[in-house]
């Protein structure tokens, strides 16, 4: 039977309308196979203990770091001014506020303004009119998915984990910001190898166990970053990926690798454990400006409370006070909630700096200097995008509300960000000396004249950006020439040449002139023959080493 063109039209939609109302009848399950599930972000994925780290060349190329690179100059030791005030809103929480905390000491000012874990009476909080509830999150895992769910408020972080967290937040299209620096890693973290291993060049073929997107995981990045190696010699630093500090320090005490990245106790138990066979690498009371650890509060509570926010804030950096006041009252407080010992605490705290009023300032760029937060939430998510490990874009001015922290300057007028001095360099500088990094740099200079030329200034600002990073070294600046012409005039120029990089330095980063050691090689310290106009070349060169502690 032939079908007339009509009959054709209305079999067509007849067959196309079975079609449709089957795909919408199982609409459902077609979506549940066809969706890609999201990972949970936070701390390290699963793993096989002691794998190593896969190869990633681009993530040592200087640009990853270029955020923390120009973080800007030395902390300024005057009073903070010109801070404007923010107003924020009335809007109050009327149930306890949820906080994420883990077993850190940082967290003491919280714990100290609460009274405990929960709102004691007459504490600084409830005088506030706020509720408090701290809870233990140990796993960042854990904790990030708490946080996702909103079943907490504000969680701990650390500003380079809080870039790639940010960035899991950001596919979900969950809002969130960082509204307070609670601390600076100074001693806390660090890299205890066997003792063999006097630099981080020295690293070169060695292995190190470490806790990936950890700080841990971070700062040792960084460290290669800043080091005198190659990129193929980075590529040689094996990584061995663990998911807890134990089996990372048990790992180095075994001898299974040659260096751990952790933090402390693990670091000290696992010197004490290999005695003279360790040592302490490098820590972050040398590199004081890398590592930070913050609070993040979800949008949807900064847009519900925000003055429970800004009384959240005032209350922390009272309880910072409150610390100084009393330390030993301080310390048992927070023992108690964290089930700790006065002493766990009290060394804790030595290996790091709370962060009052004027840090907050600086550190979020509300004295009008670059902030120093945007800088390394954008290096940590490069890094962790080059590693393939981040989701979405994400850009640091959009994780962060610095309103809380702004709202309260006129409590603080004049307040001051206080650090140690470097204490200046008691011996003279001697080319034997090797620093905890040592890199070779060919700086020009006007031919026969200590005059630096144009196109240097970009690798002199690297330097004077990683001296503003490793705030607690002292820099060697070692000047060297060719064998052409006579040897004590080349000796003298090289002198002058050193010692104009340290002007530079001084000049533009204010860095104290204490931090610098100037020495002048001329022909002596060669590094290539003097026969080939390459080798010349190549023996003009600066020689710089960054030095852990006065010598």
């Amino acid at each position: 039977m032939k079908l007339t063109p009509f009959a054709k039209i209305f079999l067509t939609v007849v067959i196309l309308g079975v079609l449709g109302f089957t795909l919408y009848m199982y609409r459902g399950k077609l979506k549940s196979m066809t969706k890609k599930k999201t990972p949970v972000a936070g701390s390290p994925k699963p793993s096989v203990s002691g794998s190593p780290q896969p190869s990633e060349p681009s993530v040592y190329d200087k640009d990853s770091f270029t955020g923390v690179n120009s973080a800007g100059q030395d902390p300024p030791r005057t009073g903070v001014t010109g801070v404007t005030a923010a107003s924020v809103g009335e809007g109050k929480l009327d149930r306890p506020l949820i906080v994420a905390i883990n077993t850190w000491a940082g967290h003491s000012p919280g714990i100290v303004a609460n009274g405990g874990m929960t709102t004691a009476k007459g504490s600084i909080y409830d005088k506030l009119g706020l509720k408090v509830e701290f809870k233990i999150f140990d796993d960042p895992t854990t904790k990030f998915a708490a946080f996702r769910s909103g079943d907490i408020d504000i969680m701990w972080d650390t500003v380079d984990s809080w870039a790639r967290e940010a960035s899991v937040l950001g596919a979900d299209k969950v809002a969130a910001k960082s509204i307070i620096m609670q601390d600076w890693s100074r001693g806390g973290d660090g890299v205890v190898s066997t003792s063999d291993i006097k630099s981080v060049e020295d690293l070169k073929g060695k292995s190190v166990s470490v806790i990936e997107f950890s700080p841990s995981h971070w700062l040792i990045l960084y460290l290669l970053s800043q080091s005198g190696l190659s990129n193929e010699e980075k590529k040689t630093v094996s990584l061995k990926i663990f998911n807890e500090p134990a089996q990372v320090k048990t790992a180095f005490t075994s001898g299974s690798v040659d260096a751990m990245v952790s933090w402390e106790p693990f670091l000290s138990e696992a010197q004490a454990a290999l005695g003279d066979k360790a040592h302490m690498l490098v820590s972050t009371s040398a590199a004081t400006n890398v590592i930070a650890d913050t609070l993040v509060a979800r949008q949807a509570i900064i847009d519900k409370a925000p003055a429970s926010m800004r009384d959240f804030v005032l209350g922390w950096f009272q309880g910072i006070d409150a610390i100084k006041d009393n330390p030993p009252a301080a310390y048992a407080k927070v023992a108690d909630g964290l089930k700790l010992t006065p002493e766990d605490v009290e060394a804790m705290l030595s290996g790091l700096k709370l962060t009052p009023f004027a840090d907050n300032a600086q550190f979020y760029g509300l004295t009008g200097s670059k902030p120093h937060f945007e800088t390394l939430f954008n290096s940590a998510y490069q890094v962790y995008r080059r590693l393939g490990k981040t989701q979405a874009a994400v850009d640091a001015k959009d994780y962060v509300d610095a309103r809380f922290v702004a709202a309260l300057a006129p409590l603080y007028p004049g307040q001051a960000v206080v650090e140690p001095s470097v204490k200046p360099a008691t011996s003279k500088a001697n080319v034997k000396d090797k620093g905890i990094l040592n890199k070779k740099l060919s700086i020009n200079f006007s031919p026969g004249s200590a005059e630096i030329m144009a196109g240097s200034e970009f690798m002199l600002d690297a330097l004077g950006e990683t001296m503003v990073s490793f705030g607690n070294t002292y820099l060697q600046v070692e000047g060297n020439t060719d064998s052409k012409g006579g040897t004590d005039v080349n000796i003298e120029l090289s002198k002058k040449r050193a010692d104009a990089v340290k002007d530079y330095l001084v000049k533009n980063f204010q860095i104290p002139e204490a931090r610098f050691k100037t020495l002048g090689l001329g022909p002596k310290n060669p590094v290539a023959p003097n026969t080939t106009e390459a080798g010349r070349q190549a023996n003009r060169r600066t020689d710089i080493k960054v030095m852990l502690g006065a010598q």
